[in-house]
């Protein structure tokens, strides 16, 4: 599925869009939310979606049924300040209500929130990160985590510290030829200048 295929249900008419988009397969860019989803839960999988490809998701579907938003004003309140409020740098992310009619035959809203991806790696408060990996989040472990930052350009391996490495290991003769190209009398200070030792 791709989101051309969510575009493509969201732009039907209202009494026939929640139906159709309980049919939706979830999968890497595409979610459904209860209306009882948390703003905290929802946050994650913004993040999710944020450090991966993008992507939507439609908050007022679940258990297949088509609950709609409109009896809860104040989580709605919640879930659109999510990014602000949950997620470190805040998710790029923008909010609609489209109509829907819901399980009691009663006009209706969903929360219809766009996902961007991001050039940066977002987390939640608790320092959690996830990434959208098929039809799930996934909590990074400590290693994923840094992978993750070196794809998106955050880290780069070559300038990560060697734990526990001694000056006294380097290379003398290399270092030597470094600081002479570079016309600097002290090798050891040139490292530290360059923020390459501490």
């Amino acid at each position: 599925m791709s989101t051309t295929s969510v575009a493509q249900l969201l732009s039907l008419p209202a009494d026939e869009r929640g139906r159709a988009l309980l049919g939706l397969t979830e999968d890497q860019w595409f979610d459904r939310k209860s209306a009882r989803v948390t703003a905290k839960a929802l946050a994650d999988t913004e993040i999710g979606f944020a450090n991966a490809e993008g992507g939507t998701i439609v908050v007022g579907l679940g258990d297949g049924r088509v609950e709609g938003v409109d009896s809860s004003p104040v989580r709605l309140n919640e879930w659109q300040q999510a990014p602000l409020d949950y997620t470190v740098p805040p998710v790029p992310a923008k909010t609609r209500l489209v109509g829907c009619v819901n399980d009691h035959g009663r006009g209706d809203h969903l929360l219809v929130i766009d996902v961007e991806t991001s050039e940066r790696v977002h987390e939640n408060r608790r320092d959690e990160v996830y990434l959208r990996v098929g039809d799930e989040n996934r909590r990074l472990a400590f290693h994923q985590r840094h992978e993750l930052l070196y794809d998106k350009g955050q880290a780069s391996y070559e300038a990560t510290p060697v734990r526990d490495a001694a000056a006294d290991e380097l290379d003398e003769a290399l270092l030597t030829r470094y600081a002479e190209a570079v016309v600097h009398p002290d090798p050891l200070r040139l490292l530290q200048a360059r923020g390459l030792t501490s």
